[in-house]
């Protein structure tokens, strides 16, 4: 079992950081992202979680640097330069 994944993406979120959280988990666990029980939203909201690091609307980051969460027994770390970290409980550096 892989004791963590770590994604950065080339610009600040390619994708929303709730679907890259649910895409790494999936990944983890070994299931399609639509099986994963329980859903995000049982740990965090994921359209609070996607807004908080969308740009504001004069295009300026938000001021938020990490977000940090556990789901399905992983610590979630999503930082503001783009990275995602996803590992097993206590493991997460958000460093």
């Amino acid at each position: 079992m892989v004791d963590a994944i770590s994604t950065r993406s080339e610009t600040l979120f390619d994708e929303k950081p709730s679907l890259t959280v649910i895409d790494r988990i999936a990944e983890l666990e070994g299931e399609d992202p639509a099986e994963l029980s329980p859903p995000l939203y049982a740990s965090i909201d994921p359209q609070a979680l996607d807004s908080l690091f969308r740009s504001t609307n004069t295009g300026e980051s938000r001021t938020i640097e990490t977000v940090q969460f556990t789901y399905l027994g992983y610590d979630v770390c999503v930082r503001s330069d783009g990275e995602v970290i996803v590992s097993e409980s206590a493991r997460a550096d958000c460093r």
